[in-house]
Protein backbone atom coordinates (compact mmCIF):
# COMPACT_ATOMS: atom_id res chain seq x y z
CA UNK A 1 0.00 0.00 0.00
CA UNK A 2 1.59 3.37 -0.93
CA UNK A 3 0.43 6.97 -1.04
CA UNK A 4 1.63 10.39 -2.54
CA UNK A 5 0.07 13.87 -1.05
CA UNK A 6 0.95 16.38 -2.34
CA UNK A 7 0.16 19.69 -0.52
CA UNK A 8 0.80 21.89 0.69
CA UNK A 9 3.16 23.17 -2.05
CA UNK A 10 6.52 24.98 -1.93
CA UNK A 11 9.09 26.41 -4.23
CA UNK A 12 11.94 24.45 -6.01
CA UNK A 13 15.11 23.23 -4.33
CA UNK A 14 17.45 22.14 -7.18
CA UNK A 15 20.72 21.83 -4.84
CA UNK A 16 19.63 18.54 -3.62
CA UNK A 17 18.69 15.38 -5.30
CA UNK A 18 15.18 15.07 -6.11
CA UNK A 19 14.76 11.82 -4.34
CA UNK A 20 16.04 13.63 -1.11
CA UNK A 21 13.53 16.69 -1.32
CA UNK A 22 11.11 17.14 1.82
CA UNK A 23 7.46 16.27 0.00
CA UNK A 24 6.35 19.79 -0.36
CA UNK A 25 8.90 20.76 -2.31
CA UNK A 26 9.36 21.00 -5.43
CA UNK A 27 12.40 20.39 -8.32
CA UNK A 28 10.10 22.79 -10.37
CA UNK A 29 7.89 26.10 -9.97
CA UNK A 30 6.72 28.12 -12.25
CA UNK A 31 4.27 31.11 -11.68
CA UNK A 32 3.62 30.24 -8.71
CA UNK A 33 2.73 32.43 -6.24
CA UNK A 34 3.94 31.42 -2.50
CA UNK A 35 1.57 33.32 -0.65
CA UNK A 36 -0.92 30.46 0.54
CA UNK A 37 0.66 27.16 0.93
CA UNK A 38 -2.15 26.53 -2.23
CA UNK A 39 -0.55 25.85 -5.92
CA UNK A 40 -1.98 29.37 -7.31
CA UNK A 41 -0.96 31.60 -10.22
CA UNK A 42 0.17 35.02 -10.27
CA UNK A 43 -2.40 37.56 -12.42
CA UNK A 44 -0.87 38.40 -15.91
CA UNK A 45 0.51 41.79 -15.59
CA UNK A 46 -1.40 45.08 -16.19
CA UNK A 47 -0.27 47.66 -18.90
CA UNK A 48 -0.57 50.98 -16.94
CA UNK A 49 1.79 53.16 -19.70
CA UNK A 50 3.29 53.20 -22.68
CA UNK A 51 7.12 54.62 -22.98
CA UNK A 52 9.85 54.66 -25.65
CA UNK A 53 11.36 51.59 -26.12
CA UNK A 54 14.48 50.18 -24.74
CA UNK A 55 14.14 51.99 -21.09
CA UNK A 56 16.43 50.73 -18.03
CA UNK A 57 14.82 52.40 -15.63
CA UNK A 58 11.59 53.80 -14.58
CA UNK A 59 10.91 55.82 -11.60
CA UNK A 60 7.22 57.24 -10.70
CA UNK A 61 6.90 60.86 -9.86
CA UNK A 62 6.45 61.38 -6.30
CA UNK A 63 2.52 61.71 -5.50
CA UNK A 64 0.29 61.89 -2.22
CA UNK A 65 -2.44 59.40 -2.94
CA UNK A 66 -2.64 56.19 -4.55
CA UNK A 67 -3.83 55.89 -7.81
CA UNK A 68 -2.45 54.81 -11.03
CA UNK A 69 -3.19 58.43 -12.47
CA UNK A 70 0.70 58.73 -12.81
CA UNK A 71 3.94 60.44 -14.30
CA UNK A 72 6.72 58.22 -15.20
CA UNK A 73 10.33 59.29 -15.87
CA UNK A 74 12.15 56.64 -17.93
CA UNK A 75 15.80 56.48 -19.33
CA UNK A 76 17.49 54.14 -21.58
CA UNK A 77 20.42 54.26 -18.80
CA UNK A 78 21.11 52.72 -15.32
CA UNK A 79 19.88 55.67 -13.23
CA UNK A 80 18.95 55.99 -9.60
CA UNK A 81 16.20 58.23 -8.46
CA UNK A 82 15.26 60.15 -4.85
CA UNK A 83 11.98 61.98 -4.63
CA UNK A 84 12.29 64.74 -2.18
CA UNK A 85 12.15 64.45 1.42
CA UNK A 86 10.24 67.58 2.08
CA UNK A 87 6.55 66.64 2.21
CA UNK A 88 5.53 69.94 1.79
CA UNK A 89 6.97 70.17 -1.67
CA UNK A 90 4.55 70.76 -4.35
CA UNK A 91 6.46 70.76 -6.97
CA UNK A 92 7.26 66.90 -6.22
CA UNK A 93 11.49 66.76 -7.25
CA UNK A 94 13.14 64.40 -8.19
CA UNK A 95 17.21 63.76 -7.91
CA UNK A 96 18.90 61.23 -9.73
CA UNK A 97 22.21 59.89 -11.32
CA UNK A 98 23.35 57.88 -14.24
CA UNK A 99 23.03 60.21 -17.25
CA UNK A 100 25.94 62.60 -17.24
CA UNK A 101 26.21 64.54 -14.15
CA UNK A 102 23.78 64.62 -11.19
CA UNK A 103 20.94 66.28 -11.71
CA UNK A 104 17.31 67.36 -10.80
CA UNK A 105 13.71 67.96 -11.89
CA UNK A 106 10.19 68.29 -10.38
CA UNK A 107 6.72 68.62 -11.86
CA UNK A 108 6.77 72.28 -13.63
CA UNK A 109 10.06 71.28 -16.21
CA UNK A 110 9.83 67.66 -15.97
CA UNK A 111 6.07 66.91 -17.15
CA UNK A 112 6.09 69.14 -20.21
CA UNK A 113 5.96 66.79 -22.96
CA UNK A 114 6.36 63.00 -22.58
CA UNK A 115 8.58 60.86 -22.89
CA UNK A 116 9.62 62.05 -19.19
CA UNK A 117 11.36 63.80 -17.92
CA UNK A 118 11.19 67.08 -20.60
CA UNK A 119 14.04 69.14 -19.08
CA UNK A 120 15.84 68.89 -15.33
CA UNK A 121 18.40 71.23 -14.04
CA UNK A 122 22.05 69.93 -13.49
CA UNK A 123 22.48 69.43 -9.81
CA UNK A 124 24.12 72.12 -6.77
CA UNK A 125 25.19 75.53 -7.20
CA UNK A 126 28.83 76.63 -8.22
CA UNK A 127 31.19 78.72 -6.38
CA UNK A 128 31.71 81.85 -8.48
CA UNK A 129 34.87 82.15 -10.48
CA UNK A 130 36.46 85.14 -9.79
CA UNK A 131 37.31 86.99 -6.40
CA UNK A 132 35.57 90.26 -5.47
CA UNK A 133 37.91 92.75 -5.72
CA UNK A 134 37.05 95.56 -2.88
CA UNK A 135 37.73 99.35 -3.42
CA UNK A 136 37.27 102.08 -0.25
CA UNK A 137 35.08 104.87 -1.37
CA UNK A 138 35.07 106.54 2.76
CA UNK A 139 37.67 106.35 4.79
CA UNK A 140 37.28 105.59 8.09
CA UNK A 141 38.19 106.57 11.84
CA UNK A 142 40.13 104.74 14.73
CA UNK A 143 42.37 101.95 14.90
CA UNK A 144 42.95 99.13 11.54
CA UNK A 145 40.99 96.62 11.49
CA UNK A 146 40.88 93.60 8.41
CA UNK A 147 37.77 92.60 7.11
CA UNK A 148 37.10 89.47 4.40
CA UNK A 149 34.12 90.00 2.19
CA UNK A 150 32.28 87.45 0.39
CA UNK A 151 29.81 86.10 -2.27
CA UNK A 152 27.72 83.24 -2.91
CA UNK A 153 24.93 81.69 -5.94
CA UNK A 154 21.67 81.69 -4.61
CA UNK A 155 19.15 79.85 -7.04
CA UNK A 156 14.91 80.80 -6.90
CA UNK A 157 14.96 77.28 -5.15
CA UNK A 158 16.55 78.94 -2.46
CA UNK A 159 19.61 77.12 -2.96
CA UNK A 160 22.77 78.54 -1.65
CA UNK A 161 26.47 77.89 -3.17
CA UNK A 162 30.04 78.07 -1.73
CA UNK A 163 31.54 81.31 -1.08
CA UNK A 164 34.31 82.69 -3.10
CA UNK A 165 36.31 84.89 -1.07
CA UNK A 166 38.51 88.13 -1.21
CA UNK A 167 41.85 89.10 -0.33
CA UNK A 168 42.05 90.68 2.98
CA UNK A 169 41.24 94.34 3.14
CA UNK A 170 42.71 96.75 5.74
CA UNK A 171 40.85 99.92 7.09
CA UNK A 172 39.30 101.74 9.54
CA UNK A 173 35.94 101.38 11.48
CA UNK A 174 33.12 102.92 9.37
CA UNK A 175 35.20 102.88 6.05
CA UNK A 176 33.19 101.70 3.01
CA UNK A 177 33.82 100.23 -0.12
CA UNK A 178 32.92 99.01 -3.65
CA UNK A 179 32.52 95.39 -4.61
CA UNK A 180 33.14 94.87 -8.02
CA UNK A 181 34.06 92.00 -10.24
CA UNK A 182 31.88 89.60 -9.27
CA UNK A 183 31.40 86.90 -11.72
CA UNK A 184 28.58 86.43 -13.90
CA UNK A 185 26.69 83.40 -13.70
CA UNK A 186 28.07 80.68 -15.60
CA UNK A 187 26.39 79.23 -18.38
CA UNK A 188 26.29 75.81 -20.18
CA UNK A 189 25.72 72.18 -19.58
CA UNK A 190 22.06 73.23 -21.04
CA UNK A 191 20.88 74.58 -17.43
CA UNK A 192 21.31 77.91 -15.63
CA UNK A 193 20.72 75.84 -12.29
CA UNK A 194 17.80 78.54 -11.34
CA UNK A 195 20.53 81.03 -10.02
CA UNK A 196 18.94 84.42 -9.47
CA UNK A 197 20.41 86.34 -6.53
CA UNK A 198 23.78 86.93 -4.94
CA UNK A 199 24.37 87.20 -1.57
CA UNK A 200 27.29 89.26 -0.32
CA UNK A 201 28.93 88.62 3.55
CA UNK A 202 31.32 90.15 5.38
CA UNK A 203 33.50 89.81 8.21
CA UNK A 204 33.23 92.01 11.58
CA UNK A 205 36.02 93.01 13.76
CA UNK A 206 36.19 91.57 16.84
CA UNK A 207 34.59 88.20 15.91
CA UNK A 208 36.58 85.73 17.18
CA UNK A 209 34.77 83.52 15.22
CA UNK A 210 36.01 85.01 11.78
CA UNK A 211 32.37 84.40 10.67
CA UNK A 212 30.81 85.86 7.44
CA UNK A 213 27.77 87.90 8.66
CA UNK A 214 25.29 88.68 5.83
CA UNK A 215 25.73 92.01 4.29
CA UNK A 216 23.34 92.68 0.79
CA UNK A 217 21.59 90.56 -1.52
CA UNK A 218 21.43 91.92 -5.12
CA UNK A 219 20.11 90.06 -8.53
CA UNK A 220 22.29 87.71 -10.46
CA UNK A 221 22.71 90.12 -13.23
CA UNK A 222 24.70 92.71 -11.09
CA UNK A 223 28.08 92.84 -11.24
CA UNK A 224 28.58 95.77 -8.73
CA UNK A 225 27.42 96.39 -5.13
CA UNK A 226 28.43 98.37 -2.05
CA UNK A 227 28.79 97.73 1.38
CA UNK A 228 27.12 101.14 2.92
CA UNK A 229 24.81 99.48 5.07
CA UNK A 230 25.10 97.66 8.71
CA UNK A 231 25.98 93.80 8.49
CA UNK A 232 22.96 91.43 9.34
CA UNK A 233 22.76 88.78 12.17
CA UNK A 234 22.94 85.47 10.09
CA UNK A 235 26.12 83.66 9.10
CA UNK A 236 26.93 82.11 5.92
CA UNK A 237 25.83 78.75 6.06
CA UNK A 238 28.21 77.47 2.78
CA UNK A 239 31.48 77.24 3.55
CA UNK A 240 31.82 73.76 3.27
CA UNK A 241 29.30 72.97 0.92
CA UNK A 242 30.60 72.02 -2.80
CA UNK A 243 29.04 71.04 -6.11
CA UNK A 244 28.12 67.36 -5.97
CA UNK A 245 30.68 64.98 -7.76
CA UNK A 246 29.89 65.04 -11.72
CA UNK A 247 30.78 61.23 -11.47
CA UNK A 248 28.13 60.94 -9.06
CA UNK A 249 26.38 57.59 -9.38
CA UNK A 250 23.85 55.23 -6.91
CA UNK A 251 21.73 58.15 -5.39
CA UNK A 252 20.20 57.10 -2.70
CA UNK A 253 17.79 58.82 -0.36
CA UNK A 254 19.15 57.72 3.77
CA UNK A 255 17.18 58.88 7.01
CA UNK A 256 17.59 62.38 8.94
CA UNK A 257 17.15 64.43 5.25
CA UNK A 258 20.05 62.76 3.64
CA UNK A 259 21.32 61.36 0.66
CA UNK A 260 24.59 59.29 -0.58
CA UNK A 261 26.45 58.54 -3.69
CA UNK A 262 29.35 56.94 -4.89
CA UNK A 263 32.14 58.80 -6.56
CA UNK A 264 35.17 57.15 -7.30
CA UNK A 265 36.53 54.98 -4.50
CA UNK A 266 34.19 56.95 -2.01
CA UNK A 267 30.58 57.28 -0.90
CA UNK A 268 30.08 61.47 -0.20
CA UNK A 269 26.95 62.71 1.72
CA UNK A 270 25.09 65.98 0.91
CA UNK A 271 24.08 68.12 3.96
CA UNK A 272 21.06 67.72 5.74
CA UNK A 273 17.67 68.56 3.80
CA UNK A 274 20.24 70.34 0.96
CA UNK A 275 20.41 67.85 -2.00
CA UNK A 276 22.63 70.68 -3.65
CA UNK A 277 25.07 70.84 -1.17
CA UNK A 278 28.05 68.10 -0.96
CA UNK A 279 30.97 69.03 1.40
CA UNK A 280 34.30 67.29 -0.03
CA UNK A 281 34.90 66.19 4.16
CA UNK A 282 31.36 64.32 3.74
CA UNK A 283 32.80 60.73 2.64
CA UNK A 284 33.22 57.26 3.34
CA UNK A 285 36.46 56.06 1.67
CA UNK A 286 36.12 52.27 0.69
CA UNK A 287 38.87 49.26 0.58
CA UNK A 288 37.30 47.43 -2.09
CA UNK A 289 35.58 49.06 -5.01
CA UNK A 290 32.35 50.20 -3.99
CA UNK A 291 29.62 49.27 -6.62
CA UNK A 292 26.27 49.96 -5.29
CA UNK A 293 24.24 51.01 -2.24
CA UNK A 294 20.91 50.04 0.18
CA UNK A 295 19.41 51.17 3.11
CA UNK A 296 17.29 49.63 5.55
CA UNK A 297 16.33 51.37 8.88
CA UNK A 298 19.24 53.51 10.01
CA UNK A 299 21.93 51.78 7.85
CA UNK A 300 23.16 52.39 4.71
CA UNK A 301 25.30 49.19 3.14
CA UNK A 302 28.20 49.85 0.51
CA UNK A 303 28.15 46.79 -1.33
CA UNK A 304 31.25 46.50 -3.30
CA UNK A 305 33.55 44.55 -5.29
CA UNK A 306 34.57 42.54 -2.08
CA UNK A 307 33.56 43.14 1.72
CA UNK A 308 30.60 44.93 2.05
CA UNK A 309 30.75 47.80 4.39
CA UNK A 310 28.33 48.92 6.62
CA UNK A 311 27.53 53.10 7.42
CA UNK A 312 25.35 54.86 10.54
CA UNK A 313 25.19 57.95 11.73
CA UNK A 314 23.03 60.78 12.87
CA UNK A 315 24.46 63.60 10.23
CA UNK A 316 26.80 63.39 7.55
CA UNK A 317 29.58 65.12 9.52
CA UNK A 318 29.40 62.37 11.73
CA UNK A 319 29.54 59.02 9.95
CA UNK A 320 30.65 55.60 11.54
CA UNK A 321 31.43 52.54 9.31
CA UNK A 322 32.10 49.19 9.70
CA UNK A 323 33.23 46.26 7.43
CA UNK A 324 30.82 43.04 6.99
CA UNK A 325 32.47 39.85 7.39
CA UNK A 326 31.19 38.83 4.20
CA UNK A 327 32.96 38.66 1.09
CA UNK A 328 29.85 38.69 -1.39
CA UNK A 329 31.13 41.32 -4.35
CA UNK A 330 28.58 42.48 -6.14
CA UNK A 331 28.22 41.29 -9.91
CA UNK A 332 24.41 43.82 -10.75
CA UNK A 333 24.22 47.24 -9.71
CA UNK A 334 20.38 46.70 -10.43
CA UNK A 335 20.35 43.53 -8.33
CA UNK A 336 19.88 45.50 -5.31
CA UNK A 337 16.75 45.64 -3.42
CA UNK A 338 16.49 47.17 0.34
CA UNK A 339 13.61 45.92 2.47
CA UNK A 340 13.06 47.44 5.88
CA UNK A 341 14.71 44.51 7.57
CA UNK A 342 17.58 43.95 5.27
CA UNK A 343 19.15 44.03 1.48
CA UNK A 344 19.63 41.59 -0.92
CA UNK A 345 22.32 41.64 -4.09
CA UNK A 346 23.59 39.20 -6.69
CA UNK A 347 26.60 37.65 -6.04
CA UNK A 348 28.56 35.08 -8.70
CA UNK A 349 27.91 31.98 -5.89
CA UNK A 350 24.37 33.56 -5.13
CA UNK A 351 21.45 36.01 -3.33
CA UNK A 352 23.39 37.94 -1.11
CA UNK A 353 21.37 39.26 2.17
CA UNK A 354 22.98 41.63 4.95
CA UNK A 355 19.93 42.49 7.58
CA UNK A 356 18.68 42.97 10.98
CA UNK A 357 17.66 38.75 11.33
CA UNK A 358 20.64 36.72 11.20
CA UNK A 359 24.27 36.59 10.18
CA UNK A 360 24.79 37.36 6.60
CA UNK A 361 24.92 34.80 4.22
CA UNK A 362 23.62 33.32 0.71
CA UNK A 363 20.20 33.46 0.27
CA UNK A 364 20.27 30.50 -2.42
CA UNK A 365 22.50 28.34 -0.10
CA UNK A 366 20.44 24.55 0.02
CA UNK A 367 18.24 26.25 -3.17
CA UNK A 368 20.67 26.16 -5.50
CA UNK A 369 24.54 25.11 -6.52
CA UNK A 370 26.59 27.57 -7.57
CA UNK A 371 26.68 26.18 -11.23
CA UNK A 372 22.76 26.77 -11.38
CA UNK A 373 22.88 30.17 -10.25
CA UNK A 374 25.94 30.57 -12.40
CA UNK A 375 23.53 29.55 -15.06
CA UNK A 376 20.84 32.43 -14.87
CA UNK A 377 23.45 34.96 -15.20
CA UNK A 378 23.87 37.05 -12.45
CA UNK A 379 25.35 39.97 -13.47
CA UNK A 380 22.39 40.72 -15.63
CA UNK A 381 19.93 40.39 -12.72
CA UNK A 382 17.65 43.15 -12.96
CA UNK A 383 15.33 43.22 -9.64
CA UNK A 384 12.62 44.59 -7.62
CA UNK A 385 10.61 43.31 -4.48
CA UNK A 386 6.94 42.78 -4.03
CA UNK A 387 4.93 41.09 -0.84
CA UNK A 388 7.94 41.17 1.08
CA UNK A 389 9.53 38.82 -1.32
CA UNK A 390 12.71 40.00 -3.63
CA UNK A 391 11.92 39.55 -7.37
CA UNK A 392 15.31 38.99 -9.49
CA UNK A 393 14.66 39.05 -13.58
CA UNK A 394 17.61 37.48 -15.51
CA UNK A 395 18.52 37.78 -19.28
CA UNK A 396 19.90 34.20 -21.16
CA UNK A 397 20.56 35.74 -24.08
CA UNK A 398 18.62 33.48 -27.02
CA UNK A 399 16.67 31.92 -24.24
CA UNK A 400 15.12 35.60 -23.46
CA UNK A 401 14.42 37.14 -19.93
CA UNK A 402 12.71 35.31 -17.08
CA UNK A 403 12.59 35.59 -13.36
CA UNK A 404 12.85 34.44 -9.86
CA UNK A 405 10.84 35.06 -6.73
CA UNK A 406 12.92 34.26 -3.16
CA UNK A 407 11.55 35.55 0.29
CA UNK A 408 14.44 37.13 1.89
CA UNK A 409 12.94 35.61 5.45
CA UNK A 410 12.17 32.34 4.28
CA UNK A 411 14.72 31.07 1.94
CA UNK A 412 13.85 27.39 2.69
CA UNK A 413 10.73 27.59 1.10
CA UNK A 414 12.82 27.54 -1.85
CA UNK A 415 12.56 29.43 -5.35
CA UNK A 416 9.60 30.13 -7.43
CA UNK A 417 10.35 30.91 -11.04
CA UNK A 418 8.85 32.94 -13.66
CA UNK A 419 8.49 32.18 -17.87
CA UNK A 420 8.63 35.73 -18.29
CA UNK A 421 11.15 38.59 -16.74
CA UNK A 422 11.42 42.32 -17.64
CA UNK A 423 13.84 44.82 -18.40
CA UNK A 424 13.04 47.12 -15.32
CA UNK A 425 11.51 47.29 -12.10
CA UNK A 426 10.10 50.03 -9.92
CA UNK A 427 8.94 49.68 -6.42
CA UNK A 428 6.01 51.56 -5.04
CA UNK A 429 6.02 51.50 -1.42
CA UNK A 430 2.76 53.78 -1.39
CA UNK A 431 0.36 51.82 -3.42
CA UNK A 432 2.59 48.70 -2.14
CA UNK A 433 2.83 47.37 -5.82
CA UNK A 434 5.55 46.43 -8.18
CA UNK A 435 5.95 48.32 -11.40
CA UNK A 436 7.88 46.28 -14.21
CA UNK A 437 9.06 47.32 -18.41
CA UNK A 438 8.18 45.08 -21.02
CA UNK A 439 9.18 46.22 -24.48
CA UNK A 440 7.42 49.65 -24.39
CA UNK A 441 5.05 48.96 -21.77
CA UNK A 442 5.03 50.01 -17.89
CA UNK A 443 3.22 47.06 -16.20
CA UNK A 444 1.47 46.35 -12.63
CA UNK A 445 2.56 43.18 -12.19
CA UNK A 446 -0.11 40.73 -10.53
CA UNK A 447 -2.31 43.08 -11.80
CA UNK A 448 -4.72 42.14 -14.73
CA UNK A 449 -7.71 40.23 -14.83
CA UNK A 450 -6.60 36.64 -15.83
CA UNK A 451 -4.02 34.42 -14.45
CA UNK A 452 -0.93 33.38 -15.34
CA UNK A 453 -0.89 29.41 -15.17
CA UNK A 454 1.41 28.05 -12.71
CA UNK A 455 3.21 24.94 -12.61
CA UNK A 456 4.75 22.31 -10.02
CA UNK A 457 6.71 19.29 -10.84
CA UNK A 458 6.99 17.24 -7.04
CA UNK A 459 10.19 15.54 -6.21
CA UNK A 460 10.94 12.16 -6.90
CA UNK A 461 8.88 9.48 -4.93
CA UNK A 462 10.31 5.99 -4.67
CA UNK A 463 8.59 3.39 -3.50
CA UNK A 464 9.13 0.40 -0.82
CA UNK A 465 9.13 -1.70 -3.85
CA UNK A 466 7.83 -1.80 -7.80
CA UNK A 467 4.16 -0.78 -8.17
CA UNK A 468 1.03 0.71 -9.58
CA UNK A 469 -0.13 4.06 -8.97
CA UNK A 470 -3.78 3.11 -10.29
CA UNK A 471 -5.62 5.95 -9.27
CA UNK A 472 -5.24 9.97 -8.64
CA UNK A 473 -7.32 13.12 -7.18
CA UNK A 474 -6.50 17.07 -7.73
CA UNK A 475 -8.05 18.75 -5.16
CA UNK A 476 -9.11 22.49 -6.10
CA UNK A 477 -12.16 24.97 -6.23
CA UNK A 478 -11.96 25.71 -9.35
CA UNK A 479 -11.28 23.19 -12.81
CA UNK A 480 -9.57 22.52 -15.11
CA UNK A 481 -6.05 21.52 -14.18
CA UNK A 482 -3.64 19.62 -16.04
CA UNK A 483 -1.55 16.75 -14.09
CA UNK A 484 1.02 14.94 -15.49
CA UNK A 485 2.30 11.35 -13.96
CA UNK A 486 6.16 10.73 -14.52
CA UNK A 487 6.84 6.54 -13.79
CA UNK A 488 10.51 5.67 -13.85
CA UNK A 489 11.83 6.44 -17.39
CA UNK A 490 8.35 5.72 -18.91
CA UNK A 491 6.64 8.65 -21.27
CA UNK A 492 4.65 11.14 -19.50
CA UNK A 493 1.88 10.45 -19.04
CA UNK A 494 -0.89 13.68 -19.25
CA UNK A 495 -4.86 14.05 -18.43
CA UNK A 496 -6.93 17.41 -17.94
CA UNK A 497 -8.94 17.19 -14.75
CA UNK A 498 -12.27 18.53 -14.99
CA UNK A 499 -13.73 17.74 -11.15
CA UNK A 500 -12.55 16.08 -7.69
CA UNK A 501 -13.66 12.62 -9.00
CA UNK A 502 -10.75 10.05 -8.96
CA UNK A 503 -9.78 9.46 -12.10
CA UNK A 504 -7.70 6.26 -13.02
CA UNK A 505 -3.83 5.89 -14.05
CA UNK A 506 -2.24 3.52 -16.62
CA UNK A 507 -2.13 -0.16 -15.90
CA UNK A 508 0.21 -2.76 -16.78
CA UNK A 509 3.03 -1.98 -15.31
CA UNK A 510 5.15 -1.24 -12.21
CA UNK A 511 7.15 1.13 -11.22
CA UNK A 512 9.66 2.33 -8.03
CA UNK A 513 9.89 6.13 -8.93
CA UNK A 514 6.90 8.16 -9.43
CA UNK A 515 6.71 12.46 -10.14
CA UNK A 516 3.19 14.37 -10.24
CA UNK A 517 3.45 18.04 -12.19
CA UNK A 518 0.29 19.78 -11.93
CA UNK A 519 -0.41 22.79 -13.52
CA UNK A 520 -3.25 25.44 -13.16
CA UNK A 521 -5.02 29.09 -14.25
CA UNK A 522 -7.19 28.56 -10.78
CA UNK A 523 -5.46 27.22 -8.16
CA UNK A 524 -5.07 23.62 -6.31
CA UNK A 525 -4.72 22.58 -2.65
CA UNK A 526 -3.97 19.25 -3.25
CA UNK A 527 -3.34 16.13 -5.23
CA UNK A 528 -3.04 12.45 -4.20
CA UNK A 529 -2.35 9.70 -6.10
CA UNK A 530 -2.65 5.57 -4.51
CA UNK A 531 -2.60 2.50 -5.30
CA UNK A 532 -6.73 1.85 -4.56
CA UNK A 533 -9.62 3.70 -4.34
CA UNK A 534 -10.19 3.29 -0.50
CA UNK A 535 -6.49 5.34 0.09
CA UNK A 536 -8.35 7.70 -2.00
CA UNK A 537 -11.41 8.12 -0.34
CA UNK A 538 -9.61 8.20 3.50
CA UNK A 539 -7.71 11.87 2.29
Amino acid sequence: MAVIRLGPFLGAILALRPKLLNNNSSVVSLNHMPDRADLRPWKVPLTVATVPSGNKTIHMLKRDAVTDAVYWFTWVDIVHAVSSFKSSDPTKRTYYTGVGAPKVTDNLIGIAGAPYPTSYRDLGIPKPLTAPTITQTVSGTGDDETRYYAYTYLSDWDEEGPPQISAAVTCKPGATFNITNLAAVPSGGGETRGINRIRIYRTVAGDTGAAFFFLREITAATSTADDARAVGTDTLPSTLYAMPPSDLKCLIGLWNGMMAGITGNAVRYCEQFKPHAWPVSYETLCMDTPVALAVFQKNLLILTTGRPRMVYGSAPEAMDDTPVEFIAGCVSVRSVVSFGHGACWATSNGLAYVGVNGAPRLLTDGVMLPEDWQAIKPETIVAGQYKGRYFGFYDLGVGGIKGFVIDPLAPDAGIYFLDTGYTAAFYDSLGEKLYVVDGTNIKQFDGGGSNMTATVRSKVFRMPAPLNMAYAEVIADTYPATFKLLADARATWTKTVTSKKPFNLPSGYKADDYQIEVSTATDITGVVVAETLDEIAQT
